[in-house]
């Protein structure tokens, strides 16, 4: 067994059919598709593979223990661009946003899954990989244009990878943070 997961945030249905009117215009203008193979989200951990039933259980119970965050408003704004190779919506840093990503991370890490996790760097892919060749025109089209949308954030994905693409696969619903069981001390 080994399956690739992908710990993300999914925008509300009205926000990703936005999201997708752009990435779908995107990909018939410039002849890209590769982004399109990928639901519209913001990626909180990197995929990764996961090849035995108890690494699994182990990553979902450090996800589980992750979850214990107040809800927040998160905000899409404008577009921006990796120069040369991905062009994205910004997705505005806030407390919230880096709060989840860090318990993510510190949760996940003894699991040891990656070998060094990037900076993170919150974005929102519209296209990549196959837009070296275009990539100044898509960010000239995109350059006076303007967009914002903002949802609250109560809840994070995971995706897996199946069938050649990514699915939904559970959720994690935020708890109230003052609820998190404590950690057993000699001295409390």
């Amino acid at each position: 067994m080994e399956n690739l997961f992908l710990v993300c945030l999914i925008p509300p249905l009205s926000i990703t059919e936005d999201i997708n009117e752009i990435r779908t215009y995107i990909s018939d203008q410039f002849n890209v598709h590769e982004s399109l193979k990928r639901p519209a989200h913001i990626t909180l951990y990197p995929p990764v593979k996961i090849s035995s039933f108890d690494a699994e259980k182990q990553f979902f119970n450090a996800l589980a223990d992750a979850s214990f965050l107040q809800a927040f408003t998160q905000v899409l704004r404008n577009f921006n661009s990796f120069p040369e190779h991905t062009f994205y919506l910004d997705v505005e840093q806030n407390d919230g946003l880096m709060l989840l990503e860090k318990q993510i991370t510190k949760a996940l890490q003894p699991l040891k899954l990656i070998e060094k996790k990037e900076k993170f760097n919150p974005h929102l892919t519209l296209a990549f990989r196959d837009i070296k060749p275009i990539f100044k025109q898509i960010c000239a089209e995109f350059k006076d244009r303007r967009f914002k949308r903002e949802f609250v954030v109560s809840s994070f994905s995971v995706y897996k990878h199946m069938d050649k693409r990514w699915q939904p696969f559970r959720e994690f619903s935020f708890k109230a943070p003052d609820t998190k069981p404590k950690a057993l001390s000699l001295f409390d």
